[in-house]
């Protein structure tokens, strides 16, 4: 059995990569803005389709298994996509100012082209107040990378210094719940 992450998040394989597991790295055949179009359901919803979305993008052989993973922020109900721009990133950061927010992760595992497990996280993020000088400070440290990140933060580097309190899975807030994941993926081999 082979492993497929279908994710081109450098979180997301690093998380994995960290934990010795062997897999693959694919990109998700999907076109993300698309699909978020498309989508009619819920807000807090939306990760988990597109997490199914991702692994169901991907063909593999039969006894191979495929991860899909998305996070979605939600603020005010609104939910924000990664910044376009450093100047969008810190609008983003003067909204999320002082405030608690929700990120939502949504994680699946597919295999023959059949969703069999699903995974939901809800972690509620309370940044500081932060100042224009404190905002353009974190900026200028985590470069052009942060327009990688929902949100504009990575929580794994300089992010963590913008939080008073979080309360959720830290794992899950990188890119994925490793801990519930590597479990799944133990029962499914022993389940050969």
């Amino acid at each position: 059995m082979k492993i497929i992450l279908g994710s081109s998040s450098p979180s997301r394989k690093k998380l994995l990569k960290n934990t010795g597991l062997k897999f693959i790295a694919k990109k998700p055949n999907i076109d993300e803005a698309a699909e978020k179009k498309l989508f009619k359901g819920n807000k807090k919803d939306l990760a988990m389709y597109l997490a199914e979305k991702k692994a169901l993008s991907i063909n593999t052989g039969p006894k191979n298994i495929v991860i899909g993973a998305d996070q979605v922020l939600l603020h005010n109900n609104k939910i924000y996509d990664k910044p376009k721009s450093p100047n969008e990133a810190k609008k983003h950061l003067k909204q999320l100012s002082n405030k608690t927010h929700k990120l939502i992760s949504g994680t699946v595992i597919s295999r023959k082209n059949k969703i069999i497990w699903r995974h939901n996280n809800v972690a509620k993020m309370t940044m500081h107040k932060l100042t224009n000088k404190e905002i353009e400070n974190y900026l200028a440290k985590s470069g052009k990378n942060i327009l990688k990140c929902v949100g504009a933060y990575n929580i794994e580097g300089y992010g963590s210094t913008l939080f008073k309190k979080i309360d959720g899975d830290f794992f899950s807030i990188v890119g994925l719940p490793l801990i519930e994941l590597l479990k799944t993926i133990k029962k499914i081999r022993q389940s050969k």
